[in-house]
């Protein structure tokens, strides 16, 4: 058994790490298509097989492999499924976590690092946004075709008479990641660097034997391109020209972050230091720690690879891209991981025979950096999943609802952000809609059926927690008595359902408070409360929470007020109240919604028993919340209702009666 282990020992920890990295990012399968997803599917919706290849002008890059899935994946499925897209890149993640481990064993062989670059790749806490989000799948797309190509060239240098296959694949390889992601470009520089380390010395030209290197022919290429990329007829990037100005200090200072990322964790924890000495601080600790594994002559070239490929991976997106665009984009990062992932285990794990003290540390020091990181990336994940638990309330509501129903979601939430950032430097919002995309398209692409949709801003229902929240700009603004919520009439007169987003302190809620419908009989009312006339209720015991539906319709004229509301009261068999439901219908000042002509109202709550005792009947009405006078109420025959209150016993789940 023990034979067995170390035979296959490479393949345990390459196995082991690419576990962490899907176990760590699974959460991501039931999130739907959600940011830059939604731009591409956008862009898709044009294009072929074969169009796919050609630059497009509607997009700011020339990167055929972002949409040929997407393409192939609606000629097969007819939509874009959420769960294979979320699938396909953390898939692509752990693939690139096994490439990772095996580049590290084949250069130095030495297991116990090989392993722990993988499980800091799979961790790395920047890395979040890039597999979390399809819309981002270049960057693990390109991370995979550089590793796998770099694998490749070491083979063409192995090989024999099969040199010419394996250089044949690195340049394929080579190919396809360009037209991936132009970061592609630094290949040659990847690959000088893997070059230098598989010889175990760096590469001196002579002159004698030929000083040409095969890295080199890919350096150039990937400068010929980045030439030639410069004249392709696209629009050149829409989302980082909107953001201008570049701050060198800032940008190093993130840069320099990422570096020392298992330093700058601690800032916080450290408020009341600032992010230029924490992250000064964390450098200079770093450095002394790179001068320390560099005092062994075997660490120098590991060294020199995993800070050398930060290095220019880190200038490539320093020099042209704007700091904002760079701090709010930690998927940028992506590719400098991949040295970030080599370079701390040659620091912090010394190569046998070590100390047992040697060996302790290294445990402690490499399980600080993965338990911090997962949590970190843990907690942002979780973001994303209240971020986007609207939508997922909207689906489920709405699969149970006629496809031509429309939606309403007031508040639909854009952008979350935690209380107080981990790291000092740089944004750590968690985004869903962007500027450049509208609510509809979040709703049509991940709601099954042809619903058209649109959001609304209500700033009275919009709280304060201590996180910091966005919602959708591109919306329609009602906060006063001029501008009201319309009920459109060309939904087929179907009507809607309306979803209402509140931020309390535990993140996000959205409730589905009713919806519009137009009248089937308007004249047959149950019960009369002066402009407002109940045409229907239910209220379902359902194992705890009473389910109270009511339908209104509101008599035009000046008595309708906006300090109107209507009160659900539960009583129990013994006439003792306990729970309520005040509020506006639909949790919205009346003043606010314009209905059409023998519209109804359908509202939606939730009553929770606070007080112990057998829920046996609900008590509906309305008052005037500024005076807490009731208004008078009548029965279908015109008679006053006792306590101005229309009384309704309570049903269970199995019957539906009033």
């Amino acid at each position: 058994m023990i034979n067995l282990l170390k035979r296959y020992r490479l393949s345990l920890i390459a196995a082991v790490a690419a576990a962490a990295a899907v176990l760590l990012y699974w959460p991501t399968l039931s999130l739907p298509v959600i940011y830059d997803d939604l731009l591409h599917i956008r862009i898709s919706h044009a294009l072929t097989v074969w169009s796919v290849w050609l630059p497009t002008e509607d997009f700011g890059f020339y990167r055929p492999l972002t949409f040929l899935p997407m393409v192939l994946i609606k000629s097969l499925f007819g939509y874009y499924p959420s769960q294979l897209l979320h699938g396909l890149n953390v898939a692509g993640h752990a693939l690139n976590v096994i490439l990772l481990v095996g580049l590290s064993w084949r250069l130095w062989h030495d297991h116990l690092r090989a392993f722990a670059a993988g499980l800091l790749f799979a961790l790395f806490p920047f890395s979040y946004q890039a597999v979390a989000v399809y819309g981002h799948n270049v960057h693990p797309t390109t991370v995979g075709l550089i590793l796998l190509g770099l694998h490749t060239y070491l083979y063409a240098r192995e090989a024999g008479t099969r040199r010419r296959i394996w250089w044949g694949l690195t340049s394929a390889l080579f190919l396809l990641s360009l037209l991936s992601h132009e970061s592609a470009i630094l290949f040659g520089a990847f690959a000088a660097m893997v070059h230098g380390n598989q010889e175990s010395k760096i590469w001196r030209p002579n002159f004698r034997r030929g000083w040409i290197q095969p890295w080199m022919v890919f350096l150039l290429l990937g400068i010929l391109y980045a030439v030639g990329y410069q004249f392709l007829p696209i629009s050149r990037g829409p989302q980082a020209a909107a953001e201008s100005g570049v701050d060198l200090w800032m940008t190093t200072l993130y840069l320099l972050q990422a570096g020392a990322y298992p330093l700058t964790w601690f800032a916080h924890v450290l408020p009341n230091v600032s992010a230029d000495a924490i992250v000064l601080g964390g450098t200079a600790i770093t450095l002394a720690l790179i001068a320390w594994a560099a005092r062994t002559r075997e660490n120098r070239l590991p060294l020199l690879l995993g800070w050398g490929w930060w290095g220019v991976a880190s200038l490539l997106i320093a020099l042209p891209l704007p700091t904002l665009y760079l701090l709010h984009g930690p998927r940028l990062l992506y590719l400098s991981a991949v040295g970030l992932a080599l370079a701390w285990p040659v620091m912090l794990v010394e190569k046998p025979p070590a100390s047992r003290l040697s060996r302790t540390y290294s445990v402690l020091a490499v399980g600080f950096i993965l338990i911090s990181s997962g949590a970190f990336v843990s907690d942002r994940l979780r973001h994303y999943q209240q971020l986007t638990s609207p939508i997922q309330a909207v689906k489920m509501v709405m699969s149970q609802q006629p496809d031509d129903q429309g939606v309403v979601v007031v508040n639909l939430p854009q952008w979350l952000a935690p209380p107080r950032n981990t790291y000092a430097v740089g944004s750590e919002l968690v985004a869903m809609l962007g500027n450049y995309l509208f609510a509809e398209e979040i709703i049509v692409e991940n709601v099954p059926g042809d619903h058209h949709a649109y959001s609304v801003v209500v700033p009275d229902l919009l709280g304060s927690p201590a996180y910091a929240y966005g919602v959708h700009d591109e919306t329609l603004f009602i906060g006063d008595a001029a501008a009201k919520l319309p009920i459109r009439s060309d939904w087929n007169m179907a009507g809607s359902q309306l979803f209402l987003v509140q931020y309390p302190e535990a993140g996000p809620q959205t409730t589905h408070a009713g919806g519009f419908k137009p009248a089937d009989s308007p004249d047959a009312r149950i019960a009369s409360f002066g402009p407002y006339q109940l045409l229907d209720v239910s209220a379902m015991l359902c194992d705890g929470p009473v389910n109270v539906v009511t339908s209104w319709i509101e008599d035009p004229g000046d008595l309708i007020q906006p300090t109107h509301s209507i009160f659900v009261q539960l009583l129990a068999d013994d006439g003792r109240l306990i729970a309520q439901a005040d509020g506006p219908l639909l949790g919205l000042r009346t003043d606010l919604i314009e209905l059409l002509p023998n519209w109804v109202i359908e509202d939606r709550r939730t009553l929770r028993p606070t007080e112990p005792g057998q829920p046996a009947q609900l008590l509906i009405g309305v008052y005037d919340f500024a005076s807490g006078d009731r208004l008078p109420a009548d029965d279908i025959q015109g008679m006053p209702l006792a306590g101005d209150a229309y009384r309704l016993p309570i049903s269970d789940c199995e019957t539906n009666s009033r």
